[in-house]
């Protein structure tokens, strides 16, 4: 079985169509809550590839997977065609095939 591979936003970036006022850039909020779970279960690195990828549309990698009109990050693809993009879904997910902490629901 292959890995689910997780895309996630390189942070900060920029986004040319929003600058951001204090000149620091932006941070993706359902990202940041990702990377913090993955901080907290480094041990799910060993059962997911995580991709971070920058910020501007086109988004080819995510593209190869799953089409032009689903670019939305963050997204868990998991098997065949089969993807999550709710935070909360994909870190419970994660909790619950590999183990390590959940969401508080």
């Amino acid at each position: 079985m292959t890995k689910p591979v997780l895309f996630i936003l390189k942070m900060p970036f920029e986004d040319k169509d929003l600058p951001s006022k204090n000149k620091s850039g932006w941070f993706c909020t359902h990202c940041a809550m990702i990377e913090g779970a993955l901080s907290i279960n480094p041990h799910w690195l060993d059962h997911i590839e995580v991709r971070r990828i920058d910020h501007p549309k086109p988004r080819i990698e995510v593209i190869e997977y799953l089409g032009k009109e689903n670019q939305w990050l963050p997204v868990l693809i998991i098997g065949d065609k089969k993807s999550l993009t709710d935070p909360k879904e994909i870190t419970a997910y994660l909790a619950k095939h590999f183990g390590g902490a959940a969401p508080h629901p």
